[in-house]
């Protein structure tokens, strides 16, 4: 009888509606009360984009992986699991107890590993599974058909320019100052130089989406753009590539937030879409699970 595969990727979840913001904040601040400021601040930004789609991508994305799975002759059920929001990563994995499967994956929908994300999602997967055969994975950032899949929708941003000179900032989420993650930067240092040298791009940078903090990892995307500003740099193309699915920290934060910065320094800025549905994103990440559940049977 073949070994029936249960596979939970997880993401960190969005609130759908303006009611959901408070509760999905409250549980990321980890039961306590969400500051009023902050709360009105978060509807704001949420109200200006429409609403995330985040939980609607990864849900379409979970479909299509066990599409390709399937295909490739896995006996698999694949389900999403939330961090902040439903379903749980630990609802998730109770559904799939009772698939009756014989090993439990767990994957990031971030393929880069970092302190603070990738151990409170490990934390929650190995307290969820206790007893079960089971694999985490966090870190798959270097498999090809994540480059070009991350190539592929760049090169419709570069047309945009027209044949112009450009300059390109790859971005992801930032961290604290204080923590001091060398695996996490090493690894978006070495995707961000390797992608460049696939698209032919010669000047380029990486920079971190902080939000509003302020001490935190540098250079911050809109202190980089002041400073593109000053050595006269007319064209930016921003790349998310700590971001696999489009998210609030894509459509408002690069959308809204760093597209208005670069239009009141008289920089035109284009982005790269996220990678959502991509066939080479999906593909990529079965080659992960494939070659991870091929180490352990």
């Amino acid at each position: 009888m073949p070994v029936k595969i249960g596979v939970v990727i997880m993401a960190y979840g969005t609130p759908e509606k303006e009611k959901d913001v408070e509760p999905y904040l409250k549980d990321i601040f980890k039961g306590r009360e969400v500051p009023k400021q902050i709360l009105q601040k978060t509807i704001e930004r949420y109200r200006k984009i429409g609403f995330s789609p985040l939980n609607e991508i990864t849900l379409r994305q979970a479909v299509l992986l066990q599409e390709e799975l399937s295909r490739r002759g896995f006996n698999v059920a694949v389900t999403v699991g939330m961090k902040h929001w439903k379903p749980k990563i630990k609802t998730a994995i109770e559904t799939l107890k009772g698939s009756n499967i014989n090993l439990l994956v767990g994957i990031l929908m971030h393929p880069f590993s970092s302190v603070m994300g990738s151990e409170e999602y490990e934390e929650v997967f190995n307290e969820s599974s206790d007893g079960m055969k089971r694999i985490f994975i966090d870190r798959w950032y270097d498999y090809e058909k994540l480059y070009d899949a991350w190539n592929q929708n760049m090169k419709e941003a570069i047309d945009s320019f027209n044949g112009s000179e450009f300059y390109t900032i790859f971005t992801s989420h930032g961290l604290p100052s204080s923590t001091e993650d060398t695996e996490y930067k090493k690894e978006l240092e070495e995707f961000s130089a390797k992608l460049a040298d696939k698209a032919g791009i010669k000047d380029f940078c990486l920079a971190y989406q902080n939000g509003e903090h302020k001490d935190w990892y540098k250079p911050e995307v809109n202190e980089k753009l002041e400073e593109l500003k000053g050595k006269g740099v007319k064209n930016v193309l921003i790349v998310p590539i700590g971001y696999i699915s489009e998210s609030l920290e894509t459509l408002y934060d690069i959308g809204i937030e760093y597209k208005e910065t670069a239009s009141k320094l008289g920089i035109n800025l284009h982005r790269a879409k996220c990678l959502d549905y991509s066939p080479l994103l999906i593909s990529a990440i079965s080659d992960v699970i494939a070659d991870r559940i091929d180490k352990n049977l």
